[in-house]
């Protein structure tokens, strides 16, 4: 039988690491003292080798500072991994077994400075110290480094509203409400969709937002109104614009405006209820969907940080997913070069499973790995179709939905998945990436037309490898040689290694072999050797 609490971690006062016999069994060295009083405080006790490298060893180079972390790992282990295994490492991650500790920071009456005289030479390190003492002294009862009872979750409601004095009002007022939905998913938040009163969605307690859209008429005029309220139907945010309500360009314009706002207001609301870790985790998570819905936003590595940064405050199943979906960038875009590791791929997408089932977005994304990554075009279709099962009005899962049905050679149903997530981004930085996918379902429905305008319309916001390699291959299919051979110029600018030889290769992330004849065609009739 395993017995817990083998060893007691100290870090009120100075530290000290105290074993079930009640000696000391504290490292002589600073820094491995640093390093597991830096898990310890960390809520999930986890935190990734490049973290706990950049606070100790941030004056060395990375091979000097991955050095100087595996050595000090090699005197822990020999310090808690005697009879049980306490401390665990693997490539990305360092973590603690909390089944094997007591901690005295969490206890409800903890009070004191904390780690009192454990300051290093390292900024890194001493700039968390100096964080990690002012979070843990703020909190009224003194135990603000472990995890608080939550209260309930926040909801956002979304009431379209349909006042009857405009033609097109209904259709107008569900174009904002959408657009507002999709505002608050990229920052990582899921409203309730509550649209025209649905019986089954449980009614709104005092804390939560309920948000109401509405096209209104006026004189001549017209005007578009966002008003949000708490559960009592008290005022607490809105905005007007006047538009012609007749002028779908100016409508629009009008609606990306109130979108922006809106996403302003929901990111600070949140921000008061969401302290300390949590809004660093959900800060960081936001960074690194961001990055994934407007590719080229954020650089590629910066995403992989972000996720792991998120994990280690907050572990939730969707910055997991954000985690592996970074790495499998890293290779679409090729970017990385190296071998792949897919089962360190897969696991993230796997642990992201495990923790959110009914998470639309993790659905989306660890569909999409299994038919890019492993083929699964099977798994990939059902993924997707249960991620926008969960999240309809998500033009993000939209997006992914349709690229699976590319995959499966459902080109007219892709296209229309693809046109339902053009729909629900318009406004939103995610709709450049709906334009590409867009883009991909015209070109294999053999709609090189279609393809062209989806295409185009995305290269104004993102240069994505996809997006570029279906636009050129579209120009060539129109037999527009200019054109196509511009798009091919792009190409081979961002891979200079790029030839007909490594298109037909496996390893040139090229999913159905429809595609990848489509495009190994279009690049040799360009000129492509």
């Amino acid at each position: 039988m395993v017995i817990a609490e083998h060893f007691s971690i100290k870090v009120i006062g100075s530290f000290d690491i105290i074993d079930r016999n009640g000696v000391s069994v504290r490292p002589s060295g600073r820094k491995d003292c640093a390093l597991i009083a830096m898990l310890a405080i960390t809520r999930t006790h986890r935190q990734t080798r490049s973290w706990l490298q950049e606070k100790l060893w941030g004056d060395r180079s990375p091979a000097q500072g991955a050095a100087s972390l595996r050595q000090s790992l090699t005197t822990l282990r020999g310090v808690l991994n005697n009879d049980v295994q306490a401390i665990y490492a693997d490539r990305t991650w360092v973590w603690l077994d909390s089944e094997f500790f007591a901690f005295d920071h969490i206890a409800t009456d903890a009070h004191g400075e904390i780690l009192r005289g454990l300051d290093l030479r390292e900024e890194g390190f001493n700039e968390w110290l100096r964080e990690s003492r002012a979070e843990f002294s703020t909190f009224e009862n003194k135990s603000s480094l472990a995890e608080k009872l939550a209260k309930p979750g926040q909801r956002w409601y979304f009431m379209p509203t349909d006042n009857g004095n405009c033609e097109h009002s209904a259709t107008i007022s569900d174009f904002v409400c959408s657009s507002l939905v999709e505002s608050l998913s990229v920052v990582g938040l899921h409203p309730v969709i509550n649209q025209r009163g649905d019986a089954s969605t449980p009614p709104p307690r005092a804390t939560d937002m309920v948000v109401r859209a509405q096209a209104l008429r006026i004189g001549s005029e017209g005007a578009l109104s966002v008003a949000v309220t708490n559960g009592f139907g008290s005022l607490q945010w809105q905005v007007r614009r006047e538009v012609a309500l007749t002028n779908w360009a100016d409508v629009r314009t009008a609606q990306t405006e109130i979108m922006q706002l809106f996403q302003d207001y929901a990111i600070r609301t949140e921000s008061h209820s969401l302290r300390g870790a949590h809004w660093s985790a959900t800060a960081n998570g936001c960074q690194a969907l961001m990055g994934i819905v407007l590719p080229g936003s954020v650089p590629l590595r910066e995403i992989v940080l972000c996720s792991e940064a998120a994990i280690a405050e907050h572990e939730k199943g969707v910055y997991h997913a954000l985690l592996g979906f970074a790495h499998l960038l890293l290779y679409g875009e090729r970017e990385s070069l190296t071998y792949l590791d897919t089962e360190e791929v897969m696991k993230s997408f796997r642990t992201a499973l495990n923790l959110s089932p009914a998470n639309g977005i993790v659905q989306a994304l660890a569909g999409h790995s299994y038919g890019f990554l492993l083929r699964d075009i099977e798994r990939n279709e059902a993924m997707t179709r249960e991620a926008v099962r969960l999240l309809p009005s998500s033009g993000v899962c939209w997006t992914f939905r349709a690229t699976s049905l590319v995959y499966c050679g459902r080109y007219a149903e892709a296209v229309c998945a693809a046109n339902n997530a053009v729909s629900l981004t318009q406004g939103t930085v995610a709709q450049p990436k709906a334009h590409s996918t867009e883009l991909f379902a015209r070109l294999m429905a053999g709609d090189t037309t279609g393809a062209i305008r989806a295409g185009e319309i995305s290269l104004e916001a993102i240069t994505f490898r996809p997006t570029i390699i279906d636009l050129m291959t579209a120009y060539a299919l129109e037999k527009r040689t200019v054109e196509g051979r511009e798009k091919l110029d792009m190409l081979m600018h961002r891979e200079p290694d790029l030839s007909v030889e490594l298109l037909k290769s496996p390893d040139y992330p090229i999913v159905t072999t429809p595609h990848r004849a489509a495009i190994v065609e279009a690049a040799h009739k360009l000129g492509l050797t």
